[in-house]
């Protein structure tokens, strides 16, 4: 019985819900749960139950296995396989390249938008943003300015506004998306 390590889930949550952006009143909505009840999980004053725990982490797109991964299971190469195809609205394409994961603050994706088409507002949200235009024009609504990056291009942002992405030309617009987290 050497070598048993004790997990801390209370802390493994909150890190989780901070790099999604979340605040435990979201997290809570997000699981069925209270505020009350994510606060005290948190600080560790009470345990989930099972299911709870599995809610939680549905709400923080944790796989279980992920979550009870031993820590020093950083991931460092990532196949094209790898990349998790999505259908969100306002994009042709949407791939995660690099998922949110408790060992790091940043998420990568690859998108595509069909030539006049724009995404809906991304909400306001801590952290940075860095976009590399791969291909086509790709437009940048934030806050009331208005900005057009063309291939080979970039844009940086905080993403403490509400902000939109469309594509300004007659091709289909590629892009990689990087965005971090608040703390």
């Amino acid at each position: 019985l050497k070598n048993i390590s004790v997990m801390d889930i209370g802390a493994r949550i909150k890190h989780l819900r901070q790099i999604n952006g979340l605040a435990q009143a979201d997290l809570a909505e997000r699981a069925g749960l209270t505020k009350g009840a994510i606060s005290q999980i948190e600080r560790n004053l009470t345990s989930p139950s099972v299911a709870n725990l599995f809610e939680i982490l549905s709400a923080l797109n944790e796989t279980p296995s992920s979550f009870f991964a031993d820590v020093d299971e950083e991931k460092v190469l990532f196949r094209k396989s790898d990349a998790l195809p999505s259908e969100v609205t306002g994009y042709k394409s949407f791939d995660t390249l690099l998922p949110k994961s408790r060992y790091r603050s940043i998420v990568a994706y690859r998108a595509t938008i069909a030539p006049g088409k724009q995404t809906p507002p991304e909400p306001a949200q801590e952290g940075e943003n860095y976009i590399q235009v791969l291909a086509g024009r790709l437009g940048l609504a934030l806050g009331q300015v208005s900005y057009v990056a063309r291939k080979g291009e970039s844009l940086y942002f905080a993403g403490e506004q509400q902000f939109a992405f469309s594509n300004k030309g007659k091709t289909l617009v590629d892009f990689l998306w990087v965005r971090t987290s608040g703390r």
